[in-house]
């Protein structure tokens, strides 16, 4: 108020206000938390694809060849690289997705 008198009802009002303030900040902290688990789990499950296509392109074929021929072919050689680019693609972008953390 005007001139620095206060009613008693405007202190409860102020502590109140300080509740209000508290909450609101732990409410925007498990919000922070909240986004850069999602994030943090996005760029996991993002990894974890990156290694399924290096192990579905790169060491099946491998073995493949190896129990049968002996010999890896320049067709499947080829396919490999696309494989392990495809991976390393999806590892960095797991690393992008991270850079969106709070």
């Amino acid at each position: 108020m005007a001139g620095g008198l206060q009613s008693q009802g405007d202190g409860d009002r102020e502590g109140d206000q300080d509740g209000d303030g508290e909450r609101e900040r732990a409410e925007l902290a498990r919000d922070i938390v909240v986004h850069n688990e999602r994030v943090k789990l996005t760029a996991n499950l993002m990894n974890i694809g990156a290694a399924g296509f290096a192990i579905t392109g790169i060491v099946a074929p491998l073995t493949a060849a190896m129990a049968t021929t002996g010999r890896v072919t320049a067709p499947a050689l080829a396919l490999m690289v696309v494989w392990f680019v495809l991976g390393v693609g999806l590892h960095f972008g797991a690393r992008l997705t991270l850079t969106n953390l709070r």
